[in-house]
């Protein structure tokens, strides 16, 4: 992964094994986040573009047979590529007078895959014209403008403003040459190798810049150096001038951006390599931050500058990181963000990297920087001339040397002929190559450049033996790339490179061997200092300290690595050797490819360990060195000191004691035991009776070994837990019982003791109020349930749901909803004399059923449930009727009457108003069916039959009406038809 401040950067990442599945999903343009920690993206979805490290854009996939490599650019490519390629501004821009926070705004836009993030405030006001350029070249020219900078997030949101407001301008971090590192309260420091280059290459005391028109219409500006610290030859100020061509740079910004031009260039270029060995320096700083670099052998140092860490002062120079390197380690997490908004762990699939973290601070490399792409003189059309291939001059020369860490390295010398346009011209514009390289088949590549004029360059730290693909191609001053050249492989040199010679061993001999001990140093001084391609040592042994040793004189091999060196860890070994008289030992240090040091300097040794076999007896005062591998000690002590804090072991047993003197730990050889972790105070203690447990000042557990207990967090009156034979108890502040679980089976739980409580006993589950009534009691005993409150089926504020509610209002109800506020219900009716059943209102109206002791209704009644309208049906003890609300009604009664009631209308003569007896007595054998009217006689009413004569209300009998023959027989009389009319 590589991260430039306000640069596109890169990343490559190679999967091995993932199935089809996963790499069908990923796409181009797709999102690869790389986190330090193992984290599960599923779960942090899109946090992860902040929690990253890095998030990068993929545009790049290789695959064959079961890996595949895919790569890609920052999120900075998303305003434009290093070729400008993205949203052009095809239609002109125009800026007048605006804020550094509004131009930015304003190039941003709408709709882009960048949004606004932080745009700071910035003194200035900024003018100007954009067109055929992307975003990011405008973003760019506008941050220059106002000496400002921008960062693109990994979230996709922009910062804009100067160094200052997006970076830390405070370094907490100091870059410290090998063996200097550390942390104290306020600053780290990150070891490593450093290179540095100082220059005054690019130094200027006057910039001419040249911005719109052309001819004598150009506009102009230019900046002077305040300070000249440099005299030529003559003794006079040095006088360096520098033309910077800006076409698109409108006149009202000629002189400032001159001013910004004349600021990069008046004083000595800093630039610093550091090959730091850990990965993740992104907690230290990152790109563009502040950071101290110290080391004054190299002359970086600042006496102006004095800082304390560690205890030690120093006097670091400040200067700013600008770039980094990193290889992606195992631990972290890489995640892969579908364009559905999709996350995918592919941490699984990754093929760990390893090497250094590589940091550039100060300034971005020469090759890399410059004024602007455009050329001085006469405005020139587009640059459209693209570099050819270029062609390889072979073979490659290679060699190896050995790194500052003692690791045996490869470099490999390439050349190349200078190469032309691909349409023959030659290259007048040429900026500088890029060479590609990785280990053959190469399906990762790494970055070298070398600067135009070059014709060579070399590659350093290659795994020596190791074959490498390599290519190259050129790239001009207006960003024209060319192809790639053919991929040349080419085998780094062997490693053929011997250790340094050993120091000589520390040996020592009994009777049958020679046991060498090395600290892995070298001869010309120093321990663990041996190259860290070591892999064992030979040990040869001869009869004088002249002897060449050859393999008749090897005697073994002792296992000596990087691992050892690196822990300070001794090669000690044992080589038979059965002679007494004077030998002497050599040490030959061998590599991993086979290489053999010159030998050391031989070590004379005699015989001076003795066997146990033979020794009879042995009285010593003192055992300094050495293993005591048999019973040989009787009757004595051993003991860390005579007094105070110490452990003794002597004949009773192992005794433990405090700084005090007093005996904490017990161990007797006749089975007895006591272990204290202090005389008194808060304490636990443990022996034959059993654990115990104390406080300052109270004992909280007791554990026997009889099998009896307690336990206890805590004593009376505070709030506590108790455990102990006869069940659990726990006690609130109050010293109030709130669990009483008994060993014999009773048990009480409690939320509290009075007010709205929660009580579950052998009697049942009871809830209380804030009164202290019970609102709900289930008797374990009978089963029965009383509750006061209501059950619901659901949440309120649902849809469908049924609700329970045994003291709703005065009368207990079930209601059934059919949406969030529509319900049907069943009720007592009366002030619980009997049962309701009614339906929602629905366009004003519901039905209602009312049942009680003295009869039932069916009812339609209007939506505040109170006055009928419609029909209905109700019956009593004694009748029954059948009707519509203010029209007619059909009543049944016990007296074996059937009436018809109606109303007036206006000329109607269907609108009579009835009442008939069907009486089926009389003489056996027969029937009869007896019509009455009852009239009433109302102000302007008169009746008439059907044959028209006067009718005043009296019984007419044997009449036949409109064709219809009406017959009696026994007792019974009969009305046909009666008309009625109001006038």
């Amino acid at each position: 992964m590589t991260e430039v401040v306000q640069g596109l950067g890169s990343w490559a990442l190679t999967l091995d094994g993932s199935p089809r599945e996963i790499t069908d999903t990923l796409l181009y343009f797709g999102h690869v986040a790389i986190v330090p920690g193992r984290v599960a993206p599923a779960q942090y979805g899109d946090q992860l573009l902040t929690m990253a490290r890095y998030v990068g854009v993929l545009t790049k996939r290789d695959s064959d047979d079961d890996r595949m490599a895919i790569a890609g650019q920052g999120m900075e490519v998303w305003l434009g590529d290093g070729d400008d390629k993205g949203e052009i501004f095809e239609s002109p821009l125009n800026i007048t007078g605006q804020s550094f926070a509004n131009s930015i705004r304003a190039i941003l836009g709408s709709g882009t895959a960048v949004v606004e993030g932080t745009l700071h405030s910035v003194p200035g006001a900024y003018t100007g014209r954009h067109q055929w350029e992307s975003r990011r070249s405008a973003i760019r020219y506008v941050c220059s403008t106002f000496g400002a900078e921008y960062r693109v997030n990994g979230n996709g949101t922009l910062d804009a403003g100067t160094q200052a407001q997006l970076y830390a301008a405070t370094p907490t971090c100091v870059i410290v040459r090998r063996g200097a590192e550390g942390r104290d309260l306020a600053l780290t420091a990150l070891p490593g190798e450093m290179q540095l280059s100082r220059d005054v290459e690019d130094f200027t005391t006057r910039v001419v810049l040249l911005a719109e028109g052309e001819g004598a219409a150009t506009a102009t500006g230019a900046a002077n150096i305040a300070s000249n610290p440099y005299l030529d030859l003559r003794g006079q100020a040095v006088k360096r001038t520098r033309l910077v061509s800006e076409s698109g740079t409108v006149t009202g910004n000629a002189q400032s951006r001159a001013q910004l031009q004349l600021n990069r260039f008046t004083g000595t270029r800093n630039a610093l390599r550091l090959g730091a060995e850990d990965f993740e320096v992104r907690g230290s700083f990152r790109p563009g931050d502040m950071v101290y670099v110290y080391d004054p052998d190299a002359g970086l140092y600042d006496p102006a500058n004095e800082v304390t860490f560690r205890g030690q002062r120093i006097n670091p120079i400040a200067l700013r990181s600008v770039e980094a390197s990193w290889p992606i380690v195992e631990g972290m997490t890489v995640a892969y963000r579908h364009q559905s908004g999709a996350w995918l762990d592919l941490t699984d699939f990754v093929r760990w990297e390893t090497g250094s973290t590589t940091v550039g601070v100060g300034e971005l490399g020469r090759s890399l920087t410059s004024t602007g792409f455009e050329p001085v003189g006469p405005r020139p059309i587009p640059d459209s001339t693209i570099p050819d291939v270029v062609s390889w001059v072979l073979p490659f020369q290679s060699s190896v040397y050995v790194d500052a860490e003692g690791n045996t390295r490869a470099s490999m010398l390439l050349a190349w002929d200078l190469p032309l346009n691909a349409d023959g011209s030659t290259i007048l514009d040429g900026h500088h190559y890029e060479i590609a390289y990785g280990v053959s088949p190469a399906a990762e590549w790494q970055t070298a450049y070398a600067p135009w004029g070059e014709l060579q360059a070399v590659v350093n730290d290659l795994s020596p033996g190791v074959v490498y693909d390599f290519r190259i191609r050129a790239v001009d001053t207006s960003a024209n790339v060319g192809a790639w050249s053919v991929t040349e492989s080419a085998l780094a040199e062997a490693d053929t490179i011997p250790p340094s010679t050993p120091a000589p061993p520390v040996v020592a001999a009994s009777l049958i061997a020679i046991q060498i001990t090395h600290t892995l140093g070298k001869a010309s001084g120093g321990e663990w200092n041996l190259e860290l391609d070591l892999d064992h040592l030979e040990v040869h042994v001869g009869a004088s300290s002249g002897f060449a040793p050859d393999a008749t004189t090897l005697r073994g091999k002792v296992p000596a690595n990087a691992g050892m060196i690196q822990a300070e860890i001794a090669a000690v070994g044992t080589v038979p050797e059965p002679d007494t008289t004077l030998r002497h030992v050599k040490v030959i240090a061998v590599d991993r490819s086979g290489n053999r040091s010159p030998a050391s300097n031989a070590a004379p040794v005699t015989a001076l360990l003795i066997d146990n076999a033979h020794i009879s007896d042995l009285s010593v005062s003192k055992v300094t060195a050495g293993t005591i591998s048999a019973n040989w000690l009787i009757g004595a002590s051993i003991r860390t000191a005579s007094s105070g804090q110490r452990v003794e072991l002597n004949a009773t047993g192992l005794h433990g004691y405090n700084s005090a003197g007093t005996e904490l730990v017990t161990l007797s050889n006749t089975g007895s035991f006591t272990l204290r972790s202090a005389s008194s105070g808060a304490r636990v203690e443990l022996d034959a009776s059993g654990v115990r447990a104390y406080t300052s000042s109270v004992q909280t557990v007791n554990i026997s070994s009889a099998g009896t207990f307690f336990i206890r967090s805590g004593v009376s009156p505070s709030a506590r837990a108790e455990m102990d034979a006869a069940g659990l108890r726990m006690y609130n502040s109050s010293n109030q019982e709130l669990v009483n679980i008994s060993s014999g089976g009773t048990f009480a739980i409690q939320t509290g003791t009075s007010g709205a409580r929660v009580v579950l006993s052998g009697a049942g589950v009871e809830t209380f109020n804030g009164s202290g009534g019970r609102t709900f009691f289930a008797n374990a005993s009978s089963g029965d349930v009383e509750m006061t409150g209501r059950l619901t089926s659901t949440v309120s504020g649902s849809a469908a749901r049924l609700v329970i509610n045994p003291n709703f209002g005065v009368d207990p109800e079930i209601r059934m909803y059919e949406d969030a506020t529509n319900y049907h219900y069943i009720t007592s009716f009366v002030a619980g004399t009997g049962l309701q059943i009614g339906t929602t209102t629905i366009f004003n109206r519901k039905a209602v059923i009312n049942m009680s002791d003295t009869g039932w209704q069916v009812s339609l009644l209007d939506g505040a449930g109170v006055n009928r309208t419609g029909g209905y049906v109700a019956a009593g003890t004694d009748l029954a009727e059948l009707g519509v609300q203010g029209g007619a009604a059909l009543r049944f009664q016990a007296t074996h009457q059937i009436r018809l009631y109606g109303d007036w209308g206006h000329n109607n003569s269907e609108s009579a108003i009835v009442s008939f007896t069907i009486d089926p007595g009389g003489p056996a054998n027969s029937w009869g069916i007896s019509y009455g009217v009852t009239l009433q006689t109302l102000p302007g009413v008169s009746f008439t039959a059907d044959t028209g004569s006067a009718f005043d209300g009296t019984w007419i009998q044997g009449r036949t009406n409109s064709g219809v023959t009406l017959r009696t027989q026994g007792v019974g009389f009969i009305i046909a038809q009666i008309w009625a009319w109001q006038n």
